[in-house]
């Protein structure tokens, strides 16, 4: 089979829209020469077997042009479900933090450049490492070959069910935020109310000072107990987002 460069071009922009956004493949640790490279590579292996086929007479430069645009927008959607999911747990951390008073301790987040609390930081980091784990970077891609089933070219078209699809995962993203921190919030919370009692009962007791370390080691030894149930959590979100993304892309076709 011949090499043909139209798919490969339409290919190109699809695969960089989803290393714009997809977890693993945005991240800034990873070079931005390696990354050009290996959407290169991977474009020119997929050309000879993905069906990316442009409408060659009824074709024009400009509404070439335009093919690429739609084709980048498509690769940034597949990413961007999947990066929903990690800011849903990031903002999980954030909330711990909240609670246990590490709120004003931020650190670099290697993934995006910003700086994020330290619990934000720790569970991305062990959903980063569940998402490697179930070989979550190869179901994108293979996600982003079936696209071409559901979306071909020139094929986009964010109607109503693309709205109401985008709105829940905004939607499951806070939810699942919530969900996973509400153990620890809820222990904290409950240590707090524990000091107050303390300090309408012994107004000796300056519960400023003794409330915080309280307040972090009770959260910390919670988490300890957690991280394992976190784990599992985790899996359970991204086999869900996997299983999820056949119905996102045919909401984008036609």
């Amino acid at each position: 089979m011949p090499f043909a460069l139209e798919p490969f071009f339409l290919i190109l922009a699809r695969l960089s829209g989803l290393f714009i956004a997809a977890p693993i493949f945005s991240s800034r640790q990873i070079p931005v020469r390696f990354k050009v490279f290996l959407v290169v590579v991977l474009s020119a292996t997929m050309a000879f077997f993905v069906p990316a086929q442009f409408p060659t007479e009824t074709g024009t430069p400009l509404l070439f042009v335009w093919a690429l645009v739609l084709e980048l927008l498509i690769g940034y959607a597949i990413g961007f479900v999947a990066y929903m999911v990690l800011s849903g747990i990031q903002l999980a951390g954030q909330l711990m933090d909240m609670q246990m008073g590490f709120a004003i301790v931020n650190v670099i987040d290697p993934q995006s450049g910003t700086q994020i609390p330290l619990m934000g930081n720790l569970s991305q980091t062990l959903a980063l490492l569940v998402y490697l784990a179930m070989n979550g970077h190869h179901f994108l891609l293979q996600g982003l070959v079936d696209s071409y089933k559901y979306v071909p070219v020139l094929g986009l078209s964010l109607g109503q069910a693309f709205m109401d699809e985008i709105t829940r995962m905004t939607v499951a993203m806070f939810v699942i935020a919530i969900k996973i921190a509400a153990p620890i919030v809820i222990a904290v919370l409950t240590g707090d109310i524990a000091m107050g009692f303390i300090a309408r009962t012994v107004p000796q007791m300056n519960v400023f000072v003794v409330g915080m370390p309280v307040k972090i080691i009770l959260g910390l030894l919670l988490l300890l107990i957690m991280v394992p149930i976190f784990l599992w959590v985790f899996n359970v979100l991204f086999t869900q987002l996997f299983l999820s993304l056949d119905y996102f892309l045919m909401t984008m076709g036609r």
